[in-house]
This record gives C-alpha cells, sequence and structure tokens, in this order.
C-alpha cells in the first residue's frame, strides 16, 4: 500500500496554505495536541472547504461538510453518547442496510466493525474535521435529550433543499476531485440478465453426496468453520451422535451448502473468508425459504455476553458460543434446537422455482419501466433466495432506476460477493465509487473488473485505472 501523504503537504502542493501557516498550526500541535487540520481551522489558517478536499484525497473518501448538513436526531439512537464522544462519530444516515458515518479518523477498522456489527449495518466512513465532529457531537446530543420532539439537528450553514422538508435530512459531502469515468453504464435492458445459471450461482468446491436424492433420514448439520481441526473434531463428535454432516470453510461454500445441502441445522464461524459469518446468519434467518433453520455461531473473536445477545437480536443467531468451546453443551444445544422444530409461526418455502418465477415478473417489469412493481417482485424473490446472484444484480439495477443510489450500491456488492467475477457489476460499482468521491474503493473495483473484463474492454477499463492511480 502507498504512503499516506501528510496532509500539510496536500495543501502546501494545492496552494491552500503558506508554510510559514503550516509551521504555525504545527506549533500549535506541539503545545495542544489535536489533528493539523483542526488547528489550522481553528486559527483561520485555511477554509474548511479546502482542509475537507484535502482530508477526501489523503483518505481516498469523500468528506462531509458538517457546518452545512441536517441530520435527523432520531438516528443517534443507533449510537450510545458516550460511543460517539470516544470514538469521535456521528451518524448522518441510517437506512436497513447501512449507515453513512461521519468519522474523525474513517480508517480505524476496529471502530467500523463494532458499529457493523452491533447495528447489523453496512456502515459507509465518511471524513469530517475533528474539532467539527466533536462540537457536532455535543451539540447533537444535547439537543436529542433537552427535547424530543426535535426532529432536526441543522448546521449553522444548512438549508433544506428548496421547496422540501427532507424526512431524510440532507447531507453536504464533498466528494474528491475526482475524475469523471469516461465509461457509462450499458443500457437498461442489457444490464439486466448476468451470465449465471440460476441452479449454479455460487463457486462449488464442496461434494454434496448428502443432498441427493438418496440421502439418509438421518438431521443433517452443516458445520462451516475455516479451522480444519476445529472442522473435524465437530464432524467427528456429530457423527457419532448420530448426525449426517456437511462441511465448508468458506463463505461462498456455506451458502451453497445451505442452498443445495438443505441442513436441519448450521454451526457457523464468525470469520471467514469471503463472506463474513453474521452476513452469513443474516442472509438465512431473513429468508422466508431458509429462515426456519436453526443458526448456532461461534467465535474466538467476538466474546462476552453483549456480543452474544446482538448475534441473536441483531442478527438472528438461536445461540451462540465463544472459543473455544466445551463439546458437550454444544451437542446439547443441537439437540434441543433440532427436537424443538421450527417455530409455529415459520412456514419454511418448499417451491424452489417461486424465487426464479418472482425474478422472472421484476425483470418483465423492470423492462416495462414500472420500477415499483419491479421492486416488490425482486424483493419477494430475495427473501425466497438470498444467495441468487442474479437477484440482487436485478434489484440493483431496479434501484439505480429508482435513483436510490447507495442502496444500488450496496446490492451490486452483494452480486458480487455472491459471484466475484462479475465484469458488469464491477464496472458499475467502480463507477458509482467514482462519482460518489470513494477513491480507494473505485480503484480496487477498476481492479477487480480488469481482471474479469472481456478482451474488448480491457482497454477501457486500464484507461479508467490510471487515471486514478
Amino acid at each position: 500500500m502507498n504512503q499516506r501523504k501528510p496532509i500539510g503537504k496536500i495543501l502546501l502542493e494545492q496552494r491552500k496554505i503558506t508554510q510559514e501557516q503550516l509551521g504555525q498550526a504545527l506549533e500549535r500541535q506541539q503545545q495542544s495536541g489535536g489533528r493539523l487540520a483542526s488547528n489550522l481551522l481553528d486559527l483561520g489558517l485555511a477554509g474548511e472547504q479546502d482542509l475537507l478536499k484535502a482530508l477526501g484525497e489523503q483518505l481516498g473518501l469523500p468528506a462531509v461538510d458538517l457546518a452545512r448538513s441536517i441530520i435527523p436526531l432520531c438516528f443517534l439512537d443507533i449510537i450510545p453518547e458516550n460511543v460517539a464522544v470516544d470514538s469521535v462519530i456521528l451518524p448522518l444516515y441510517v437506512d436497513d442496510e447501512r449507515i453513512l458515518l461521519a468519522m474523525s479518523s474513517p480508517d480505524n477498522k476496529q471502530i467500523l466493525d463494532e458499529v457493523g456489527f452491533v447495528s447489523g449495518r453496512r456502515v459507509e466512513p465518511y471524513v469530517a474535521i475533528e474539532s467539527r465532529i466533536r462540537a457536532c457531537i455535543r451539540e447533537a446530543y444535547a439537543l436529542r435529550k433537552r427535547d424530543p420532539a426535535l426532529r432536526f439537528f441543522q448546521g449553522e450553514q444548512a438549508q433544506f433543499p428548496e421547496g422540501q422538508e427532507s424526512p431524510n435530512g440532507y447531507i453536504a459531502i464533498l466528494a474528491q476531485q475526482l475524475p469523471e469515468p469516461d465509461v457509462d453504464f450499458q443500457p437498461e435492458e442489457e444490464l439486466i440478465t448476468i451470465e449465471v445459471s440460476l441452479e449454479d450461482e455460487i463457486p462449488v468446491d464442496l461434494e454434496l453426496d448428502a443432498a441427493q436424492e438418496g440421502r439418509s433420514s438421518r438431521q443433517v448439520v452443516l458445520v462451516v468453520d475455516d479451522e480444519a481441526d476445529i472442522t473435524r473434531m465437530l464432524q467427528k463428535t456429530l457423527e457419532k451422535e448420530g448426525f449426517e454432516v456437511l462441511t465448508a470453510s468458506r463463505g461462498l461454500e456455506a451458502l451453497q451448502a445451505v442452498k443445495k445441502g438443505s441442513p436441519n441445522l448450521v454451526l457457523l464461524d464468525a470469520m471467514l473468508p469471503e463472506i463474513h459469518g453474521f452476513e452469513i446468519c443474516k442472509k438465512i434467518k431473513s429468508s422466508k425459504r431458509y429462515g426456519h433453520i436453526p443458526v448456532i455461531m461461534i467465535s474466538a473473536i467476538y466474546r462476552g455476553w453483549r456480543y452474544a445477545q446482538d448475534a441473536k437480536d441483531t442478527y438472528g443467531a438461536d445461540d451462540y458460543f465463544e472459543k473455544p468451546f466445551r463439546l458437550v453443551p454444544l451437542v446439547r444445544r443441537v439437540r434441543e434446537l433440532l427436537d424443538a422444530g421450527p417455530p409455529e409461526a415459520v412456514e419454511p418455502q418448499s417451491d424452489p422455482d417461486a424465487a426464479n418465477a418472482a425474478y422472472q415478473r421484476g425483470v418483465g417489469y423492470y423492462q416495462q419501466k414500472r420500477y415499483d412493481e419491479a421492486y416488490q417482485e425482486l424483493e419477494e424473490a430475495r427473501q425466497l433466495d438470498p444467495f441468487s446472484a442474479n437477484v440482487h444484480y436485478a434489484m440493483a439495477n431496479v434501484l439505480l432506476a429508482r435513483n436510490q443510489v447507495y442502496e444500488a450500491m450496496r446490492a451490486y456488492e452483494q452480486t458480487v460477493e455472491l459471484k466475484p467475477d462479475l465484469f458488469v457489476p464491477l464496472r458499475n460499482l467502480a463507477i458509482l465509487y467514482q462519482r460518489k468521491g470513494f477513491r480507494n474503493k473505485a480503484v480496487e473495483m477498476w481492479e477487480r473488473a480488469l481482471r474479469c473484463s472481456p478482451e474488448g474492454e480491457k482497454q477501457q477499463v486500464r484507461e479508467q485505472l490510471l487515471k486514478l492511480l
């Protein structure tokens, strides 16, 4: 990874400050601490807009101008005030899938992982000037406590878009000065279908003999762990107890095993290659077709009762065991969950063609530009089969047509989680990340797209990548 260029050097190169002004800010930093950008702003030596653009360039992320932002105060409920103060983070936008998070240190992976784990949402980091975000945290949480009926925190320069009192707030984001991609999306009619068989969308490195019609009547437990010793120990123990055992060591294998192997219960490690175990659990438990399957999470990383409770409340896990675990209680819990059977409210979906039928209806509505109806059908297909790359891809195109850009980006991401070598979704992600100012993510997606691009597209993709590099 290239060494990050100092913020002072960026500002000097852009002629936004002088060497003398940089020296003043560095002197204050030595005396009083704080970040250089905050000191430059507080001393009046640099403009906030210039500082934000420089921070965006330094970190490869879009910067957010909190002075011109409006934040619904209800979003603060997702992050306790003490966590916001200690970690210097402020939620800008929250929906069912993601959180846009203003941060003074957006490269702090521990904070991103913790917020994502507890909330069950994808966290998109934005950089903000530390002194500005600290002041906004104090003011916003004070407003929330003083008047619970108050709806918005409004920066001193913020104004609602003309003629609109936005219920979702208004975020003034200063994207980096990235070149506009010269590559456009394909015509809508060509975007909707990807070259993936609905019968084999996920790479298979796993022999699923037990999934065939001749499988025995024994109950099937799927064991998912990337540590071979643990997998062998669990397999041997469970087989002695009379269970049939399937195994997987990676996220994509686990999804394929659920889809093709029809297990009665899943033992699922939290930390897996390709797709996080908690994300797999969430996909299983939110699905109409697979939601009845009990899932026991196991982890050596996430420890303590709070993580166990969050795994159950946020991701739907039926139980949670820390490594190293004792085999007897774990096997006992497996038996208890299997003996209990599915909850009465759950009706497992047995028709494998239902998801495909909903998908095809959604495609038809999409091609007729009836996007709301297309969304409803594709959401039904997603709930029936959350492991279909085609469904997520079609959903992304519908969301893009409805101008729900961030939701579309997430759906494209889910597509390439399930099928990592699909050129068009990777290229579309690269374009969207570039347009939104996420330089590092745009570079990553262009590089991935280059590796799987058709021969006729390679040169164009290389050109886009070189512009960013």
